[in-house]
């Protein structure tokens, strides 16, 4: 339980693992979100131009596997602030929060990669990152909705 300070306002614990853990959940997320930030600023081919630096790397990856991928990284996003959220709320509430905060995010994302040389936004993207939220959402609902045996 959190102990009030003497102004009366909530105070953590340190020396307490469950109160850390109960307020460092959004760490692991928003992380997650720099890491995706960081692989849709990897430029992306320019016509007529040989890629160069980090984003040959990625360069032998065929477009309809870049795209695929989409669902497993915004799955686990969802996944992420699903398992963080409902330490705070109802499992319902719980996915709806985490669906829309990994689908906004992903939004966010599309229109970043606007700024990026090589790269565009693509509605099929932020529908693949909705869909990888939902799923990630129906089977984090199904794990954590019904009782146990």
């Amino acid at each position: 339980m959190i102990k009030a300070a003497k102004t009366g306002s909530p105070r953590l614990n340190p020396a307490d693992p469950g109160q850390v853990k109960a307020f460092a959940w959004p760490v692991w997320p928003v992380l997650y979100m720099a890491v995706l930030f960081g692989l849709s600023s990897i430029p992306g081919q320019v016509p007529d131009q040989d890629p160069e630096g980090l984003a040959a790397s990625f360069a032998w990856v065929p477009p309809t596997v870049q795209n695929g991928l989409h669902l497993p990284a915004y799955g686990l996003l969802g996944w992420l602030w699903f398992r963080g959220l409902l330490r705070h709320l109802p499992l319902g509430a719980a996915l709806a929060a985490g669906i829309s905060l990994t689908v906004g995010y992903g939004i966010l994302d599309e229109w970043h990669q606007a700024f990026v040389p090589g790269r565009f936004p693509s509605a099929t993207d932020g529908l693949a990152n909705a869909l990888g939220a939902g799923m990630a959402a129906g089977l984090f609902g199904w794990r954590h909705g019904r009782p146990n045996p």
